[in-house]
C-alpha cells in the first residue's frame, strides 16, 4: 500500500495544528501533556506566514487544536487566513470557557464549524476534566448550535464510558450534533499515569463491533466517524470506515504521507498525536518552521521514514506474521508507540484471532497467525508467566 501512496505522490491532504500548548483543564488522557504554554510558540505572524506555506503545499482541511486553541489570542486570525487561502477549517475546544463571542469570531473567521470534547456523561466527563466541567462544555454546543453553528464532538473511549456509547449517541443528537468522532484512550502522555482507566485490549471484541453497528445507523444529520485507532478488518471492518472511498477498509497510517502535525513551537511531525518533547521523545520531529520552509521540510528525501520508508521487515509480534501486514503496516503508529513500538494488541484482528472468535472474521486466520499464538502461549507457560 506503501508503494501505492508513492505513486500517487506525498501531500498533506489534512493538517491538525497545535496553536499553542496552554489549557484551563489538565485532563487525565491528555497526550499532548497540555497546560502550560511552550517558551518557543509561534508568533502571530509567523503562524501567518505558516498559514500561507500550508495551504500552498495543498492542505485543505486544517483543524486548529491546543492545548485550548482559543487561548492562543489570534486564533480567529490564524482561521481567517487559512479559510481565505480555500482551505476549511475547524476548531477543537473543551468548551470550558466558550462564550457568544468565541461563536461570533469563528463565524466572522468562516471555520466550517466547531469540535468539543465530551468524555461520556456529567459523572464521567468530570472525572476525566474538572469538576463542572460537563455543564459548561453542552452549554458551548447549546449557544453555537442556537447560532447556526455546525458542531461536532470528540469522545475518548474509555473503562469509565465504553458503556454508555448508544444513550450518548442519543444525547447528542438531542443536543443537535452534527458528527461524533470515537478514539480509544491511549496510554501515553497524562494518561501513561492512569492507565487503569484504558479500556482492556479484550473489549475490543464487543466495543469494535458496536461502534459499527452505531456506524450503520448514521443518517445526513448525524454521523459517526471512527479514528484511526479503532478497528482494522474483520466483520465490522466496513462500517468503521467512510461510506464514500472506494475501498472500504484500513489503509494504513497517513501520518506524514497525507497527514501534517504542526506543533506550536513550529515543530512538524506526521501527526500531531506523535510524541515529541514533551514525553522526551524527538524521533518523530521532521523539522522547524522557523529554520526551514514547510515545503522543504515536507519534500526532504528522507522524511517522515517510519511511514515512507515503511518496511515489513520492520514489524513485530503478531503484526509481523499478519496477513494485513503489507496494507496495515501495524496500524495506528501513535498506539504502536505507546505499546513499545514492536506491535499492536489494539487491533481488533488481533484480538479476535488471539480468542479464537473466528466468527467476527471473514475467513479463518492464516496457519501462521494461529500458530504465532500457541508458540506465545507455549513460551509463557514455559517461563512461568500462563
Amino acid at each position: 500500500m506503501i508503494e501505492v501512496l508513492r505513486r500517487v505522490g506525498f501531500f498533506p491532504r489534512a493538517c491538525v495544528w497545535e496553536l499553542t500548548l496552554a489549557c484551563n483543564l489538565r485532563c487525565k488522557h491528555c497526550g499532548s501533556i497540555a497546560g502550560s504554554k511552550r517558551a518557543d510558540e509561534l508568533s502571530l505572524d509567523e503562524c501567518l506566514r505558516v498559514a500561507d506555506e500550508l495551504v500552498a503545499l495543498g492542505c485543505r482541511r486544517i483543524t486548529l487544536s491546543g492545548g485550548e486553541p482559543t487561548m492562543y489570542p489570534g486564533w480567529h486570525e490564524v482561521g481567517r487566513r487559512l479559510v481565505e487561502l480555500g482551505a476549511r477549517v475547524n476548531l477543537i475546544s473543551n468548551g470550558l470557557t466558550w462564550s457568544d463571542k468565541h461563536v461570533e469570531q469563528a463565524q466572522k473567521a468562516g471555520l466550517c464549524g466547531v469540535a468539543f470534547s465530551i468524555d461520556g456523561f456529567e459523572k464521567e466527563h468530570d472525572e476525566f476534566r474538572a469538576p463542572g466541567s460537563f455543564v459548561r462544555v453542552v452549554r458551548a454546543i447549546d449557544i453555537s448550535v442556537a447560532a447556526g453553528m455546525p458542531v461536532a464532538v470528540n469522545t475518548t473511549i474509555n473503562r469509565l464510558n465504553q458503556g454508555l456509547l448508544k444513550s450518548l449517541r442519543q444525547f447528542l443528537m438531542d443536543h443537535r450534533v452534527f458528527a461524533w468522532q470515537l478514539q480509544f484512550a491511549t496510554a501515553t502522555g497524562n494518561m501513561g499515569a492512569h492507565r487503569d482507566l484504558v479500556s482492556p485490549p479484550e473489549d475490543l471484541l464487543w466495543l469494535v463491533p458496536q461502534i459499527a453497528e452505531l456506524c450503520r445507523i448514521n443518517c445526513p444529520e448525524f454521523k459517526i466517524y471512527p479514528s484511526d485507532d479503532i478497528g482494522y478488518y474483520g466483520k465490522p471492518e466496513p462500517d468503521l470506515r467512510d461510506a464514500e472511498t472506494a475501498l472500504p477498509f484500513w489503509l494504513g497510517c497517513r501520518a506524514g504521507c497525507q497527514v501534517i502535525g504542526i506543533e506550536s513551537s513550529g515543530n512538524v511531525k506526521g501527526c500531531l498525536s506523535l510524541p515529541s518533547s514533551m514525553h522526551g521523545e524527538a524521533r518523530f520531529v521532521e523539522g522547524n518552521v522557523r529554520q526551514k520552509s514547510l515545503r522543504d521540510i515536507w519534500n526532504r528525501e528522507d522524511a517522515f521514514a517510519y511511514n515512507r520508508l515503511f518496511k515489513e521487515g520492520k514489524l513485530g509480534g503478531f503484526c509481523r506474521v499478519c496477513r494485513f501486514r503489507d496494507v496495515c503496516r501495524g496500524g495506528c503508529s501513535w498506539a504502536t508507540y505507546a505499546q513499545g513500538g514492536t506491535g499492536n494488541q489494539n487491533c481488533f484482528y488481533y484480538q479476535a484471532v488471539r480468542h479464537g472468535r473466528f466468527d467476527l472474521l471473514d475467513e479463518e486466520p492464516t496457519g501462521d497467525e494461529i500458530h504465532y499464538f500457541d508458540s506465545h502461549t507455549a513460551a509463557s507457560v514455559a517461563g512461568g508467566q500462563a
